[in-house]
């Protein structure tokens, strides 16, 4: 069982369809919580852009969902950047409005997270190699 997971991936499929769960849950909590304001990088948006600023997260969550759920090459890159893009944001929040344990276990959960992600980037790689993706499938015919 183990060797059919690592091969195909399904471990990430299912992380796939967790980031997709996360995303609809985001776009619940910033309906049904509009006044919410979303601390950034040290900063609180609020105000008529916060809702604007608050869809990034939905809109990053299905997109890495996608990605994992299809294997997308893409979808490795975007999850390392915005797991850098959060474990960034949240010392920033740290420093700003102080120690909290729950931005920490974010912190700690996201830098396992990313670590998992990069040991398994073999399954996001783009199985034609570029020379061989430039390469005519058919035989040249002569002139």
């Amino acid at each position: 069982m183990t060797r059919q997971t690592a091969q195909r991936g399904l471990d990430i499929k299912l992380f796939g369809a967790l980031f997709v769960l996360v995303g609809l849950i985001d776009v619940l909590i910033i309906e049904f919580f509009p006044a919410y304001a979303l601390k950034l990088f040290g900063v609180t948006v609020a105000g008529p852009l916060a809702y604007a600023v608050k869809l990034h997260s939905p809109a990053v969550h299905f997109l890495i969902g996608y990605g994992f759920l299809f294997l997308r090459p893409w979808a490795w890159g975007l999850a390392i950047a915005y797991g850098g893009f959060g474990l960034t944001s949240e010392l920033m929040n740290q420093l700003e409005f102080g120690f909290h344990q729950l931005r920490m276990g974010f912190m700690a959960t996201t830098a396992l997270f990313l670590c998992y992600v990069a040991w398994r980037r073999i399954l996001f790689a783009d199985p034609v190699p570029p020379a061989q993706r430039l390469t005519s499938s058919s035989p040249e015919v002569p002139s």
